[in-house]
Formats: structure tokens, C-alpha cells, sequence
């Protein structure tokens, strides 16, 4: 992708011409945008909920504090997320970070390839935790032809997993191309593939599907555990740079970024629901404010420039009101839930089996509680954010040897 170019120079022209390109047509975003947000403010009203995220929260019954302490709990963890971007910039060696450079490679020297007998082996090692059962279901996915696995002439990008066929078993679609990226793709995948297919042997056919709250949590918490697997049994310095940087990435896009899009989701509701007019300047004005102050651009961490105002317009999940912020809280569900299980805390691994085959015969935040996590309190977000210190503190300790290894190589020379 042109945004993760790794010359900077082009990516700094890529961004610059997307979003002024975007903004001059921020009139009719937002009019679009505006007409959606009040839509779901006339049906909140029409039927008597407090608010508009009241409404689209009670479906599945989650308490708007559940919504509202992620978004504070964050934004009291910004800390954390400067401290990452201070690594970024680090890493990629410039004197200023920008927010263009937030999808560059952070090690562009790695470049290992896992076939797909290897892939499938570090993932069935991995998982190991979960339970000989668990794992030779993996292989039958393998065996049996679940997955359309690799890239063809015409074939969709990206990944999914359905499990749709109730009495038959899930089909996932990936386009595995030999990248550790891809290995975890695969285990990522294959967790909603597990949820389905115990669900669907478990539960009758009107409770086998699982609530989007729940979704991501089985996913993600396949990821962590190719994660730990691969930290333990990888010794080289840039392998284990690149492991490490990657998670770090995906918990900055699903945890920070998607509750930032979150918040600017909700303020938007509220503005409105005081009357305030939604146009294309007041969203671009509410946006830059709310990305500068994730990114501390006012601190000088990440500078976030002005272009960046339209980039809500490129979003269409602002189109299924309140729906982005269950991509952070599954993501520190699963990290909370895995680290148990890591851990070996007594019943955690049989509690997580039984969430996996609840399917939806109980409210998310019920499942979730029952599997060994509390939704509505601030321990799913801390265990994320003390995973994320430690990752972080690896990081500098193998930059700091291969600073030392440099300057040793230097005054040798």
C-alpha cells in the first residue's frame, strides 16, 4: 500500500494528496454523515432511549459505561501510546515523527518466509494451550480444505471466516503470501473459525451465533498466543524487533485508534443532540482535535497536520453508529483472557473453552464475565496496558544492544 511506502517521501506526498483531495468534498461527506447521526438521534428519541448511544448499545444489552470508560480509560493511558511513538521514531531514525509515517515497516531488513507447512506449524504450536482437542480440529481445517489459503487470479482480498453453515463447518478466505504477517492472519481467522464451530456443535441453531461484541475476542486471542509462542522460541535480535513492533501496531490500530474513532463518534452524537449544526467544517474541526490530542501533536510527539481534518470522511464505519469501539474491547477482552491463560490461573482455560461455546446464549457482557473478564470495570484495559509496557520495554532493550553492538563495531573499526 502507497501509505506504507517505504520511502518517506512518497509517503508524505500520498497522504497530502489523499485527504486535500478528500476535503473538497467535505460539504457532501458531511451533509451524508450529518443525515446519518440524525438518524439514529430521531430513532433514539422515537423510542424513548436517554441518548443515541444508549439506543445502539441496548440491543445487546451493554451498559453505556462500558462505552464511556474505554473512552476515558484511553485517553488516561495516552501515556502509553506517546511512549510508542517515541519508539516509532526511533526506530525509523527521523528527527520528527509525522503522522505519516504510522504505517511504515518499522524493520525493513526482515524479511523471513514461512511456507504453508510452516505457518500451519507454528500456528498448531501456539496453540498448544488450548487443548489437544483444539489443535486437531486446526488440522482438519488444514486437511479437510476449510480454507481457500492461497491468492489465485480474481480471487477477494483480504480474510474472513464464515460460519454460517450450521451443520456442516466453517469456511475461511485468506490470500496467504509467506509473511509472519500472514501466519498470524491464518490464527486470527481460524479463532473465529473455533468460536463457530464449537458454537455450532454446542448450541441449537438460534443461539450459535455469537454477538459482534464477542467477535473478535476468540480472533485476537489466537494472535496473542502466536505471539508469546514465537517470543519464546525466537532469539534474533530483528525477528523479534519486528514480532514485537507488529503487536504493538495492531494494538495501536484496535485499542487506541478505534477508541479515538469512537470518541469522535460520540461527541459528534452529543453535539447534535444539542443542537449543534454536523457539517463538513465542524466534523474536520472535532476531528483534528480529538487525532492531535491521541497523538500528541501539541507535545510535539507526532505531528498531525492539517490535511489529517478530512480523514473522517474516508471511514464508512461512522455509517453503523457505534460499532468501532467493540474492536477495542474485544482486543483487551482477549489480551486479559489470554494472559490468564498463559498464566495458568486455575479454571481459566476451561471458563475461555466454555465462552467458546456459548455461541450468543447470553448477553456479551454476561459471556464475557463468565469467561473470566468483567466488561464494566477497567481490568481488561489495564492487563492490555501492562502488556503493552512490557513489549515496550523489550523493544528498547534490543535497541539498546544494537546500539551498543554499533559502537563497538565503530570504535573496532
Amino acid at each position: 500500500m502507497a501509505r506504507a511506502a517505504r520511502n518517506r517521501e512518497d509517503r508524505q506526498k500520498v497522504f497530502a494528496a489523499f485527504f486535500a483531495a478528500l476535503g473538497t468534498y467535505r460539504s457532501t461527506f458531511g451533509a451524508s454523515l450529518d443525515g446519518a447521526v440524525q438518524g439514529d438521534i430521531f430513532y433514539a428519541r422515537a423510542r424513548k432511549y436517554e441518548s443515541a448511544v444508549q439506543a445502539a448499545l441496548d440491543q445487546n444489552n451493554i451498559p453505556v459505561a462500558v462505552y464511556t470508560s474505554l473512552v476515558d480509560g484511553v485517553n488516561a493511558n495516552l501515556p502509553a501510546l506517546h511512549r510508542y511513538l517515541k519508539l516509532r521514531q526511533r526506530i525509523l531514525g527521523v528527527d520528527q515523527l509525522h503522522y505519516y509515517d504510522l504505517y511504515a515497516p518499522l524493520v525493513a531488513s526482515v524479511d523471513k518466509k514461512y511456507s504453508v507447512e510452516e505457518g500451519r506449524a507454528l500456528i498448531e504450536q501456539a496453540l498448544q494451550p488450548l487443548g489437544k482437542d483444539y489443535v486437531a480440529v486446526i488440522g482438519r481445517a488444514f486437511d479437510e480444505r476449510w480454507l481457500d489459503l492461497l491468492p489465485s487470479t480474481g480471487k477477494k482480498s483480504g480474510a474472513y471466516s464464515s460460519g454460517g453453515a450450521y451443520d456442516v463447518h466453517p469456511y475461511m478466505l485468506l490470500n496467504y503470501n509467506r509473511q509472519y504477517t500472514d501466519v498470524s492472519t491464518a490464527a486470527h481467522e481460524l479463532g473465529h473459525t473455533m468460536q463457530s464451530y464449537y458454537s455450532n456443535k454446542a448450541q441449537p441453531f438460534p443461539t450459535a451465533d455469537y454477538p459482534i461484541f464477542v467477535a473478535e475476542v476468540a480472533s485476537t486471542f489466537n494472535e496473542a498466543l502466536l505471539v508469546d509462542h514465537m517470543l519464546k522460541n525466537v532469539k534474533d535480535d530483528a525477528t523479534r524487533l519486528s514480532i514485537l513492533g507488529e503487536y504493538l501496531e495492531g494494538l495501536r490500530t484496535t485499542v487506541f485508534r478505534q477508541t479515538q474513532l469512537a470518541d469522535f463518534e460520540l461527541r459528534a452524537h452529543q453535539m447534535a443532540e444539542k443542537g449543534e449544526a454536523l457539517t463538513g467544517e465542524a466534523f474536520d474541526k472535532l476531528y483534528l482535535e480529538i487525532t492531535r490530542k491521541y497523538y500528541g501533536h501539541d507535545q510535539g510527539v507526532c505531528v498531525v497536520d492539517d490535511y489529517i481534518a478530512h480523514e473522517w470522511a474516508y471511514i464508512p464505519h461512522f455509517y453503523n453508529g457505534f460499532y468501532v469501539y467493540q474492536y477495542a474491547t474485544a482486543f483487551t477482552a482477549s489480551a486479559a483472557l489470554s494472559q490468564k491463560v498463559l498464566a495458568g490461573e486455575k479454571g481459566a482455560l476451561e471458563r475461555y473453552r466454555a465462552f467458546l461455546a456459548a455461541g450468543g446464549s447470553k448477553y456479551p457482557i454476561e459471556l464475557l464475565k463468565e469467561a473470566g473478564v468483567d466488561m464494566t470495570t477497567r481490568e481488561p484495559l489495564d492487563l492490555t496496558v501492562k502488556k503493552m509496557i512490557w513489549v515496550m520495554d523489550e523493544i528498547e532493550k534490543i535497541l539498546d544492544r544494537q546500539k551498543a553492538g554499533s559502537s563497538k563495531t565503530t570504535t573496532g573499526s
